[in-house]
């Protein structure tokens, strides 16, 4: 009897981990890599079966070091971030598991020559599919939609619809927020349109989420469940662009509801803007920000350029409030904040010490949509997307 109580306790403590691997002293056998970023990456890892793929430009030396690793529960890894290695050829890092097991990665240096058309303002690495002309075809929950990118595995750019498709495979009649626009053939642009979600969504199970802005964001969609789904704002990234332009319409609609699909005074705005941070594990510093936010409907394509406003150990002069603020959905964030004007002020970097390690870009149809603020049928179409140097 006692061995059969042991026995039943043992499994339900395999159970209760996640269904991790143990061995007979109860010690984890799991090695894996996550996520890797080197410093003067540029774009995002890929991983293939031990291999890890990193891009770095050209005119770079390539004695370089590790910025983030990110490995299993109680794993460690060997060489460890920060630590400095020649990578003009593939390096090996090795992931040692709590029960004593290892296995190795090999980290391979890819050189990325230098993007644009040859002009003085456009040459320099370009965000992959930043003319908006590349979806694919995927479904969540039995829900088909059109998603931004190559394919699941090559894409930069992100939007909620996922999590719209899950609250549409519970009954949401909404619209998806972020859909292509064809402009010419196999030319497409993206339209964001705020969306009503519903009830069910306004609701405690939805997690007061009543209200879906249209965005296009640097980074992932972490979807959970439907009250905890949200963006993951971020893309590796070394350069100093000096600013950034994109053609945009814009239509702002009447009528701002919150999350819980109750009146809001105010009136929507756009919110296009672009942020570079350096990253070292769980410290970020901001160095650089461009932000353009308006209410004003603009019918006919517009261009803007908005200089990007690089800090020197201090908020860059002449920036708004809301641009020295931490994003809610940045890896600095707080997901369970409602209120904008409560998120800490960022800190800041110093641009000629310290070197970018990811960019975040955000274009949306409600410029409070990460806080499920908008008015249902604003909408805003973008293309184009270009960084200048």
């Amino acid at each position: 009897m006692i061995k059969k109580t042991i026995g039943f306790l043992f499994l339900i403590g395999i159970i209760l981990s996640g269904c991790s691997t143990r061995d007979y002293f109860g010690k984890l056998s799991e090695k894996e890599i996550f996520d890797f970023v080197l410093e003067k990456q540029i774009g995002a890892t890929q991983f293939k079966d031990d291999s890890i793929f990193v891009q770095v430009p050209e005119d770079n030396s390539l004695y370089l070091s590790a910025t983030n690793i990110t490995v299993s529960d109680y794993a460690s890894v060997l060489p460890k971030v920060g630590e400095k290695q020649d990578f003009s050829s593939p390096k090996s890092y090795t992931v040692y598991a709590e029960d004593g097991s290892s296995k190795v990665y090999f980290v391979k240096v890819i050189v990325v020559s230098s993007g644009g058309s040859g002009s003085e303002d456009t040459v320099g690495f370009q965000i992959p599919n930043s003319s908006f002309d590349m979806w694919y075809e995927t479904s969540q929950s039995q829900v088909s939609y059109f998603e931004i990118g190559k394919n699941a595995d090559e894409k930069a750019w992100g939007t909620g619809n996922q999590g719209v498709a899950s609250a549409k495979s519970l009954g949401s009649t909404a619209n998806f927020p972020s859909v292509r626009l064809e402009t010419a053939p196999n030319q497409y642009a993206a339209e964001l349109t705020t969306q009503n979600m519903g009830s069910l969504a306004a609701g405690a199970l939805g997690g007061y989420k009543g209200i879906a802005a249209g965005n296009l964001y640097l980074g992932t969609f972490e979807l959970g469940n439907l009250v905890n789904a949200h963006s993951v704002l971020g893309y590796p990234f070394s350069e100093i662009p000096k600013s950034f332009q994109v053609d945009y319409k814009y239509t702002p609609a009447l009528g701002l509801l919150n999350g819980r699909l109750n009146p809001v005074e105010g009136v929507d705005k756009l919110d296009i803007y672009l942020v570079l941070e350096k990253r070292e594990g769980d410290q970020v510093k901001r160095l650089g920000v461009a932000w353009f936010r308006s209410g004003d409907s603009q019918t006919e394509w517009e261009t803007i350029v908005q200089e990007i406003k690089y800090a020197h150990g201090s908020a860059p002069a002449g920036l708004e409030d809301y641009e020295k603020r931490v994003l809610k959905f940045g890896v600095d964030g707080n997901l369970a904040e409602t209120n904008p004007e409560a998120m800490p002020y960022a800190v800041w970097g110093d641009i000629t010490t310290d070197t970018p390690t990811h960019i975040l870009v955000t274009l949306t149809s409600s410029y409070q949509g990460d806080y499920f603020i908008g008015a249902p049928g604003s909408k805003l179409t973008v293309d184009n997307f270009k960084l200048i140097y």
